[in-house]
């Protein structure tokens, strides 16, 4: 029941729905340590496309390249945008369409900048996504499969993107979010 509503979560991505002003954009890896005599598990990575003040989009890929981010990106972002990243060289050649390209050098301990225009470079509100993502994943689930992370992540993006919403309205848009949307258990199960 869990997974249908989460399936429900999801967001409705209408055209021309993009995010727009300052974006920050990173990545996380989501897998915990195998137990003792169990194999390790590859960890999944999850990229979280963060509008300061505004919406946050989800994309759990099957590698970090840039291919992959290159798509999120273009389904996520204006290219009117500023985009905020750390200095992962994926990222590199990457972002030259977007109004400008903003990074911050983790390795060096910078993780947030101050710059002459005023504005603020850093990728803090998605790591504070991720930070709830994770939380969630630890302390409530316990254990999420690779299949079904997609589900949990739009779980979370759901309710950051009605963080200003009362819990009344926030249930309200969930059960509205439901409309027309049908996950049965066959395809839950990968049947």
């Amino acid at each position: 029941m869990t997974h249908r509503i989460r399936y429900a979560m999801q967001p409705d991505m209408p055209l021309g729905k993009l995010l727009k002003g300052t974006v920050e954009v990173d990545e996380t890896f989501v897998g915990g340590k195998p137990r003792a005599g169990s194999e390790p598990k590859p960890k999944v990575p999850v990229v979280a496309l963060v509008e300061r003040g505004g919406e946050v989009r989800t994309r759990v890929v099957s590698s970090v390249t840039q291919k992959n981010l290159g798509k999120c990106l273009n389904e996520c972002v204006s290219k009117r945008a500023v985009v905020n990243t750390d200095q992962a060289g994926v990222y590199i050649g990457l972002l030259k369409d977007w109004k400008r390209h903003d990074t911050v050098n983790h390795s060096v301990a910078e993780y947030s900048r101050d710059n002459q225009d005023r504005t603020q470079s850093g990728v803090n509100h998605a790591e504070s996504f991720f930070s709830l993502l994770k939380r969630g994943i630890f302390g409530a689930w316990h254990h999420v499969s690779k299949e079904h992370l997609s589900k949990y992540s739009d779980e979370v993006a759901f309710r950051w993107n009605s963080r200003k919403t009362s819990d009344g309205e926030r249930m309200v848009a969930a059960v509205k979010a439901m409309d027309g949307k049908r996950l049965s258990y066959k395809p839950l199960i990968g049947g």
